[in-house]
């Protein structure tokens, strides 16, 4: 959670240079894949995430002698008073080094927040004076937000300007790269070229505020694999499954079953190789087909089917059209400021990170995966987001209604 952390606050202040490379296949989820034995995989997932020391697993397999190892460790620690470091010092001071200062204001307080950290970062200038202290500038659109200074800190970042892409220009870099014009090139923009580029396009002719215009509704794709155009029958008949799928989350106690299995997807694919931070990538990148997989680890295929099929739709053709709708969406509202975050990253300016901000292998390693995964976050296509258009405002509510996620599977991202 912190490296991601980290991430968000990177792509939202600074760009650099690189390819992009193509990880696409990483975040695919096989909705044919064989499914283990359940209650085989709880027993081994049990053992394996248990503090209980399993040597002591039977009466008759008592010691006759005190464990050496944990006596060594209860004798030091009666017998000295320091506080616990907290492993991850060291690499929250990295991180903090890494971070525009101006982004302080939004990040100090939840650190103020958190126990067993040393005034070896409570202490450090600009996040010291942060303690218990609402953010002076918080973007435009929330200003309105009855109580916002009440939210958790942990949301600051999210209320930030530089999160809406709001005074961007006012974002000041670390000292680390102070002298690294060349591997960090500014990005100007100037005003009177916005200004005469509104005056010739407007806003209402392009991008979120398009009018929608009237089309044909197009031929309803039955058995949609990932390749499929999407059409706007397709989207029609996606909207139509929302409050079957409501019901049917809500069955029976299904959302719960459907969220108790995710642990035990993601402890089997560790199991066979895949890395931690892939498994949680899937179902930010392909949400539809992550909860379909969930449904059939559940053995709930059956109910999830006459939710969806009084709509013409089998499970994997739900799963790949939901997908394609989502992602068309997404595209389609996305804050401007992650519109440029996105064209840099498809041209790969941020690799060069992973260099300057002094990353160890196994950061370059996750942040690969992060901004991989952000660019396939919002993989669609021009034909997907004209489909999704008559329905937009539709969408919008629905999701809202499910409050951005299914059954635990993050739909929206904030």
């Amino acid at each position: 959670m912190r490296i991601w952390f980290v991430i968000i606050c990177l792509l939202i202040a600074l760009p650099a240079q690189a390819q992009l490379k193509d990880y696409a296949h990483f975040y695919n989820v096989d909705l044919e894949e064989p499914i283990p034995q359940i209650w085989r995989l709880k027993k081994d997932y049990a053992k394996a995430n248990s503090r209980y020391n399993w040597n002591y697993d039977f009466s008759w397999r008592i010691p006759t002698t005190f464990d050496s190892g944990f006596k060594k460790q209860i004798k030091t620690f009666g017998s000295v008073e320091k506080r616990i470091d907290n492993p991850d010092e060291e690499s929250l001071l990295r991180d903090l080094q890494r971070i525009p200062r101006s982004l302080y204001p939004y990040i100090g307080p939840m650190l103020h927040r958190m126990r067993g950290l040393s005034g070896k970062i409570l202490d450090l200038p600009g996040i010291k004076e942060t303690k218990n202290k609402f953010p002076e500038r918080i973007a435009d659109r929330m200003r309105n937000i009855p109580n916002i200074e009440k939210i958790s800190p942990e949301l600051y970042v999210y209320i930030s300007p530089q999160f809406w892409g709001e005074g961007m220009n006012s974002l000041e870099r670390p000292s680390l790269l102070q002298n690294q014009p060349e591997t960090m090139p500014d990005i100007r923009i100037k005003p009177d070229f916005i200004r005469e580029l509104m005056n010739k396009v407007k806003a209402s002719d392009f991008g979120q505020d398009k009018n929608p215009q009237p089309a044909e509704i197009g031929f309803r794709h039955f058995n949609a694999d990932i390749n499929t155009p999407l059409s706007s029958a397709d989207v029609r008949a996606f909207v139509g499954t929302f409050d079957a799928l409501d019901k049917f989350r809500k069955h029976n106690g299904n959302e719960l079953k459907l969220i108790m299995i995710d642990p035990l997807i993601q402890y089997w694919e560790q199991q066979n190789g895949v890395p931690e931070e892939i498994s949680f990538l899937k179902q930010v990148v392909n949400p539809c087909q992550t909860i379909v997989r969930k449904v059939k680890w559940t053995n709930l295929q059956d109910e999830f089917q006459q939710a969806v099929g009084a709509y013409g739709f089998g499970l994997n053709d739900w799963a790949y059209t939901c997908d394609k709708v989502i992602k068309a969406y997404r595209v389609h509202n996305m804050p401007q400021a992650y519109v440029s975050t996105l064209k840099l990253q498809r041209k790969g300016y941020y690799y060069k990170f992973l260099d300057p901000y002094l990353f160890d292998d196994e950061e370059k390693r996750q942040v690969r995966y992060f901004l991989e995964a952000f660019v396939w976050t919002y993989d669609t296509d021009m034909n997907n987001i004209e489909a999704i258009l008559p329905y937009n405002q539709e969408l919008r509510e629905k999701l809202y209604d499910l409050d951005m996620h299914f059954a635990g599977t993050p739909i929206i991202l904030p």
